[in-house]
């Protein structure tokens, strides 16, 4: 009996550890929907950060704490023989805030000149992952026929805590997020 039951063991073990693990990279943030359009005589960039909040974020958000999502967009020209040309690099912060009082979240969006309000959370967390129409390069600055590469990336700014609160609150390294580059080549 003893010698049937270590195989079957030894096989259940190997499968278990072979298991992936719950909320692997499933739920890791990651930048998607990329929109590149040409209008107004300017490149513009659309994009959105999938599974960009957890539960934790959304706690410290109730409890008066902003967060600040940074985007990092590049444009390079690329050239054969030759380094790449920087077209462009851009930062971009949205910043989400929460007013007990009201019952309102503020998104401050570096590219916009007023901060959005709204009461739902949903919506909020919409406007913090999204890029809509972003001003990229003006088109007069791309040559036609030639390969580029557009690099994105999203990050929670960790000093988004004031007053050093990193050490005070031990949960907020749950909070840290970084999707990886997601890369775009095109030919203009």
């Amino acid at each position: 009996m003893r010698t049937r039951f270590f195989p079957l063991l030894a096989l259940l073990l190997c499968l278990l550890l072979a298991w992936p693990a719950a909320g692997s990279d499933e739920d890791k943030p990651v930048i998607a929907d990329i929109t590149l359009t040409a209008s107004g005589g300017k490149l513009l960039l659309s994009a959105a950060v999938k599974h960009s909040f957890t539960k934790e974020m959304l706690e410290g958000v109730h409890n008066a704490l902003p967060i600040t999502f940074r985007f990092k967009v590049s444009l390079e020209r690329v050239r054969s023989y030759w380094l790449d040309q920087s077209i462009a690099e851009l930062g971009i912060n949205h910043t989400l805030s929460y007013d007990p009082i009201r019952r309102e979240y503020q998104v401050a969006c570096s590219e916009k000149e007023q901060p959005s309000i709204t009461r739902s959370l949903d919506e909020a967390q919409r406007m913090m992952a999204e890029l809509k129409r972003i001003d990229i390069a003006q088109l007069t600055q791309l040559y036609s026929g030639a390969s580029y590469i557009l690099h994105v990336k999203a990050t929670l700014e960790e000093n988004t805590f004031p007053l050093g609160i990193h050490s005070i609150i031990p949960f907020t390294s749950l909070w840290n997020f970084e999707t990886d580059w997601r890369v775009i080549e095109f030919i203009y």
